[in-house]
């Protein structure tokens, strides 16, 4: 099912522009509970209740059957779930493109190989170098467990593995610097400004800054396009972001989603205000095409916007033109799961 993938996104791009958008990629946060201490998160501080495998699964088989390309398995910190190796499993056996968002502390040599069977792309959190990673985690010895996480995973190659780095005052001098010196050690790099925007003032970095850092990372892009991961026009919303003029991107509840620990099904991760409804008590079918989800999206009309990946990313690169190369590149991440 898996070789079906590429034809699913190449017609999920077609139908956006025909003006009949399809949900395409989903976030899962799967658990509240995390085993650090992010100063830029408190979803640690709310305990929230999480749904038991059985309905899991079938909220899984719901996503496959309406045609959606993506999951990212996120949190919380996902592997802190027993069964997410189940989980995953259950995703990739039905055709969806398995994405496991972690801080990486909890992949031993043990759990490195349950996740390489079953996702096709690891994205591991780092964001900085040691001093930086663990007062921003709020965790000593967070980042020797992320360079453990990080050289198991490589050297093992069975599964397209990334760093994902959250861009703030505390490192934005580092963030080039990093990248370059996870060059040949993982797959590909990313990254995402602070939220919510505009950015808090003690996260947020000068536009100076941010001008400097988005011109190293197209240069960056230029010389292996690859291995920055986010596209050409995503890193140049940086300085626009921090400025305080950016220009929003939004098709939340249109081709992505969130689904909550308790399988509250959300039209972005960032917007409370989005919610739909309750997959556990409706239907995926029957939410989306309800006023509810219309109700959802008009709701995020009011959000100020945002630089997210699984929002802003997806829709700029949906709003983009698709290139034979793009489509080359959706068949190979396609395949990545098993790379020699």
């Amino acid at each position: 099912m898996k070789r079906a993938l590429p034809l699913k996104l190449a017609r999920s791009f077609i139908s956006y522009k025909l003006r009949r958008p399809r949900l395409t990629y989903v976030v899962y946060c799967c658990t509240a509970r995390c085993n650090l201490r992010c100063v830029f998160c408190d979803w640690w501080r709310h305990p929230r209740p999480e749904l038991p495998t059985e309905q899991a699964l079938s909220i899984i088989a719901q996503l496959a059957d309406f045609g959606v390309c993506t999951i990212d398995f996120s949190g919380g910190e996902p592997t802190l779930r027993r069964d997410l190796a189940a989980l995953a499993s259950a995703a990739r056996d039905r055709g969806l493109l398995a994405i496991l968002s972690t801080n990486g502390t909890l992949l031993d040599e043990e759990r490195v190989q349950e996740v390489s069977r079953v996702f096709d792309v690891v994205n591991v959190s780092l964001d900085g170098f040691a001093a930086t990673h663990d007062a921003t985690r709020g965790v000593a010895g967070t980042f020797e467990k992320v360079a453990r996480a990080l050289h198991l995973l490589s050297e093992l190659g069975r599964v397209k593995v990334g760093v994902d780095l959250t861009v703030h005052r505390g490192n934005v001098g580092e963030v080039l610097e990093l990248f370059n010196a996870l060059r040949g050690k993982v797959d590909f790099v990313s990254f995402q400004p602070i939220l919510p925007y505009p950015p808090p003032a003690s996260y947020a970095i000068t536009e100076a800054e941010a001008e400097a850092l988005s011109d190293g990372l197209l240069a960056l892009k230029q010389q292996d396009l690859s291995y920055v991961a986010p596209s050409k026009s995503y890193i140049s919303l940086l300085k626009p972001y921090f400025a305080g003029t950016m220009e929003k991107h939004c098709d939340a509840g249109v081709l992505y989603a969130m689904i909550d620990p308790s399988g509250g099904l959300l039209g972005c991760t960032n917007w409370p205000q989005s919610y739909i409804g309750d997959l556990t008590r409706t239907s995926l079918r029957d939410l989306w095409g309800s006023e509810l989800r219309q109700n959802s999206v008009k709701a995020t009309v009011s959000c100020p916007g945002c630089v997210s990946q699984c929002t802003t990313l997806v829709s700029i690169s949906y709003e983009g033109e698709i290139s034979t190369a793009d489509l080359r590149g959706m068949l190979a991440l396609s395949r990545s799961g098993r790379r020699a």
